[in-house]
């Protein structure tokens, strides 16, 4: 490094990590497990890293173990040797990586990094890792769990190819022998919940031949625009973000929503979307508060349930016989909405599990039950002032005219 014009300390910095790196590898007795072999093209504007883009072709994952390393003076395979079709896996797809790093205010990419993750022609897999996929499928006795994107249809042949099959879904289980394994108390596996990480789908929902790449709708229907969003917003050039097209051909009437639909988001046929329109988890993120929120919010719910309940009951209980009529009509009024309020809490706290759990994409809120039930609250509330003040009205009528 000096002689290439480094500088001492650069030097003294970069020995003193391979030494770490050394004293490391002699105390953990790390060994060579796993290497990994690509034809890489690079793409970047000279001296500008705010977009780098790399493509990963002819990709292979060679297993490193079975052979002596020699006390760790060898670190990989003799080239000259033999592969056994145990120890290497083809990837049969490129693996392309874009990495921003923006800076400044504008934290928006630019259009054409938009237009290209929008294309079509490309498949997100969340959290790949082509390590943790070689392991898998190379070394499964050293693994716990295996990745959930193995279970795709179009990687399956390369498993097997390289005699990792017993990490795949299997195919000749009759339903009698799947029901048996699903009672004995096994959940369902990742796949089951959250089938649409898969671009291909499994040997189960093979969508190698309709499957389709990340589109501008997938990008819409990860921020709520599914179905919804119409040509203006294409217009207006909003950077950043692509709109489905409403007034698609494919949608039809479909889409349309009845009165019932429109109060109650679990009644909407805005809800039902094609797997091609799903988006990739790392653009729908769930935190693990979510799931305690939905739980505080339906407790909330039944809370003011319970109350009105109450309420109602206090007043039929405890109404005097002159106010009868006016009491037992209002509290017979209170007592479905207070009912209203338990039931409308149940389904849309399932119907928000739901779609956190499989991470459905679009909006998980529902203003306008709340608005709904508020509103038949407030209304019950005027019409018993209303008739509390008509009763005023006629007691002062009648004290009058005594």
């Amino acid at each position: 490094m000096l002689e290439k014009g480094a500088s001492q300390e650069e030097a003294d910095d970069w020995e003193l990590l391979a030494s770490e790196i050394c004293q490391v590898l002699q105390t953990k007795q790390l060994v060579p497990t796993m290497r990994t072999q690509y034809m890489r093209t690079a793409f970047q504007i000279p001296f500008d890293q705010s977009v780098r883009v790399s493509l990963d072709t002819n990709l292979c994952m060679i297993s490193e173990r079975g052979y002596d390393t020699k006390g760790g003076k060898y670190w990989r395979r003799d080239p000259s040797k033999m592969i056994n079709h145990t120890e290497i896996t083809r990837f049969p797809h490129a693996i392309l990586e874009i990495k921003l790093e923006l800076k400044g205010g504008n934290l928006v990419p630019p259009r054409w990094v938009t237009d290209l993750q929008n294309s079509g022609m490309l498949y997100e897999v969340h959290k790949f890792s082509k390590y943790i996929h070689g392991c898998s499928v190379l070394l499964p006795e050293d693994v716990r769990c295996v990745p959930y994107w193995v279970d795709d249809v179009s990687v399956r042949d390369s498993i097997i190819a390289s005699g990792g099959g017993r990490i795949l879904i299997r195919t000749d289980l009759s339903d009698g022998e799947k029901s048996k394994m699903n009672n004995a108390g096994a959940g369902p596996g990742a796949n089951q919940a959250y089938g649409h990480l898969l671009p291909f789908g499994d040997v189960e929902h093979d969508r190698s031949k309709t499957a389709m790449g990340r589109s501008a709708t997938s990008a819409a229907a990860a921020m709520d625009k599914i179905q919804t969003a119409s040509k203006q917003g294409q217009k207006k050039g909003t950077p950043g973000v692509n709109f489905y097209d409403a007034d698609d051909e494919e949608i039809g009437d479909e889409g349309e929503d009845g009165c019932c639909s429109w109060i109650f988001p679990f009644c909407s046929n805005q809800n039902s979307y094609h797997l091609s329109d799903v988006a990739p988890t790392s653009m729908q993120q769930i935190e693990p508060k979510v799931f305690f929120a939905n739980e505080r919010t339906y407790m909330h719910w039944l809370h003011q349930g319970i109350t009105l309940y109450t309420i109602a009951s206090g007043i039929l209980a405890f109404a005097s016989k002159g106010e009868e009529s006016w009491a037992h009509w209002y509290a017979m009024a209170l007592l479905p909405i207070s009912l209203g309020f338990c039931v409308y809490a149940l389904h849309v706290f399932l119907w928000r599990a739901d779609r956190i759990k499989s991470r459905v994409p679009g909006s998980w809120d529902d203003p306008r039950g709340a608005m709904i039930l508020g509103g038949s609250l407030v209304l019950v509330l005027v019409i018993n002032f209303l008739a509390k003040l008509f009763v005023i009205a006629k007691y002062n009528s009648i004290k009058s005219d005594l």
